[in-house]
């Protein structure tokens, strides 16, 4: 199997996979290496005299890591958090702490020709390079930069970042069980953990959650215009192009004989690169990336209608089925050329 982890060489700028998030509809980036976990924001503690650009505290792993909000930093108006907000959590060579953000758009190789390295006008400009996709600029956030602004000002801030927050009773609950669920759930140290080979990737088909494990993933991207195939079976959504490869996209709804329902007006597709092939799976929407420790893990018996399925992961209320795409991949559904 590909190895589809690459590494960023800061001379070269050699290709790397990266995380690519909105937040107030400016877009940012940031190294798939540096992730610990991308999960929904929980509620978050307030020490007095928080620093600029920190927005809470949170209890992760059984350690206190810092919430930055970059737009504090960047001057941009902060808008009003919802149970919606996502929390990415990164690691750096000397700390952990996490960056909200509105959504997760993809993860993807960034090509080299469309990097613009920014001249540092100062030592803690977070914003290292720019990344131009078609018509739209993506801003690549500097880690050690990062850390320095956690580092830095212990002034207040302008705004009561409690007010932030939704203040209805659902989403109190919601944000407290989020918090309540990181601090009592089985976890090896954020130190200890290896990061991508040990990570999954959730994702929706109608209203289930699903997760692959992340190794297997070349990229996640949003579906463009599809060349149709004719004489496919029906699960075959049809080829898309990505940097000049071709694709072939699965309807991963009809493929795993799931109810037809149409999908998100953004559906994304998850693609998966083999020594063989590439291919795409057209699901919903990305949740999250976290790592599953074994105690959660329920394995189920494979069975005809389920065989795709290797097991169940219990998180509290919620149940994510773990696909198995080596049986997936292998399967002679995906050979569809042969007779």
């Amino acid at each position: 199997m590909m190895n589809n982890l690459l590494t960023l060489n800061s001379e070269n700028f050699e290709i790397q996979q990266n995380l690519y998030f909105t937040l107030s509809y400016n877009k940012y980036a940031i190294p798939l290496k540096n992730i610990v976990e991308v999960m929904k924001l929980p509620a978050l503690e307030y020490p007095q005299k928080l620093p600029n650009n920190i927005i809470g505290v949170l209890k992760f792993n059984n350690i206190n890591i810092n919430i930055l909000d970059v737009r504090f930093y960047l001057d941009i108006p902060v808008t009003n958090y919802s149970v919606n907000t996502k929390l990415i959590v990164v690691k750096t060579d000397e700390s952990i702490f996490g960056i909200v953000a509105d959504n997760i758009e993809n993860i993807m190789d960034f090509d080299n020709s469309k990097i613009e390295r920014l001249p540092f006008v100062t030592e803690n400009k977070i914003i290292d390079s720019l990344y131009h996709i078609e018509e739209q600029t993506v801003s690549i956030l500097n880690m050690y930069a990062l850390e320095q602004v956690l580092r830095q000002g212990t002034s207040e801030k302008d705004v009561n970042i409690k007010n932030l927050f939704p203040n209805d009773e659902k989403s109190i609950e919601i944000f407290n069980s989020r918090a309540k669920y990181l601090v009592t759930k089985l976890n090896n140290s954020v130190t200890q953990t290896s990061f991508v080979n040990d990570k999954f990737i959730s994702f929706a088909l109608n209203e289930t959650s699903y997760c692959i494990n992340l190794k297997y993933i070349k990229e996640v991207t949003n579906r463009t215009n599809l060349i149709q195939l004719p004489c496919s079976p029906d699960y075959v959504e049809g080829l898309m192009t990505i940097r000049g490869d071709f694709i072939t996209v699965i309807n991963f709804k009809k493929f795993l004989n799931l109810s037809e329902t149409e999908y998100t007006k953004k559906p994304k597709v998850i693609i998966i690169d083999s020594e063989q092939y590439k291919i795409g799976f057209l699901v919903d929407e990305i949740y999250e990336i976290s790592d599953i420790p074994e105690e959660l893990i329920d394995n189920k018996k494979s069975s005809t209608e389920d065989s795709y399925i290797s097991s169940e992961i219990i998180r509290g209320d919620n149940i994510q089925l773990l696909i198995n795409i080596e049986r997936i991949m292998a399967d002679k559904k995906m050979f569809i050329n042969e007779d």
